[in-house]
């Protein structure tokens, strides 16, 4: 079975201060759907580390969450498997926040957007994504913070875009790393998002 090692956000508990690891469940049901096996990943760098070592996940998905800035540990955390991948030649994914840190990852640049939270839109995608998506489709969408078109870090390339020209999907040239900025997880994603993460596997 394919295993993909999966991030986590950080949640408090209800009622009193208790910083969280969580994941939602929607994650585990789209993965048990897809035929895959969800490690999670605690956000603790060094515990981060050795689960990847010991587990050896054949993808990382770097999931949705909290803004880039806001959680130092998780940042370091999602950081460390970014380059644990690349450097163990494995490939990944990035979702929403993901997409945000590959691009910085790279030397790339965020920006914001309006009118993008719990408002799906149609999206324009490249000729590469066509066949996971066709020309243009509809996703879901969760976010206030974008990639803009002349934002994207090197070797990246963008493979969707909003109507503003705004990345929503990125590629790099030469490693298996793919991004989007939709929830593959929530309802309203795009249906190609199952045969894209299967395209770098």
């Amino acid at each position: 079975m394919i295993k993909i090692a999966l991030s986590m956000r950080v949640t408090d508990a209800v009622g009193y201060h208790e910083p969280r690891d969580s994941v939602s469940q929607d994650w585990i049901r789209t993965l048990d759907a897809w035929g895959m096996l969800p490690v999670l990943i605690p956000n603790h760098p060094a515990t981060a580390e050795k689960l990847f070592d010991i587990h050896q996940p054949d993808c990382l998905i770097l999931s949705g969450g909290e803004d880039i800035g806001s959680n130092a540990e998780r940042d370091e955390t999602e950081i460390r498997l970014l380059t644990l991948a690349i450097e163990r030649q494995r490939p990944v994914f990035g979702v929403c926040r993901g997409m945000q840190l590959i691009n910085r990852h790279f030397g790339g640049r965020l920006g914001t957007v309006e009118g993008h939270v719990a408002t799906p839109h149609d999206i324009n995608v490249a000729r590469d994504w066509q066949p996971f998506y066709g020309e243009r489709t509809h996703v879901n969408s969760y976010h206030n913070i974008c990639v803009p078109a002349d934002g994207l870090g090197t070797g990246l390339l963008g493979q969707a875009t909003d109507d503003a020209g705004n990345i929503e999907g990125l590629a790099h040239a030469e490693l298996p790393i793919r991004a989007v900025m939709w929830h593959p997880e929530r309802t309203g994603a795009a249906g190609g998002d199952r045969k894209l993460l299967e395209s770098i596997l």
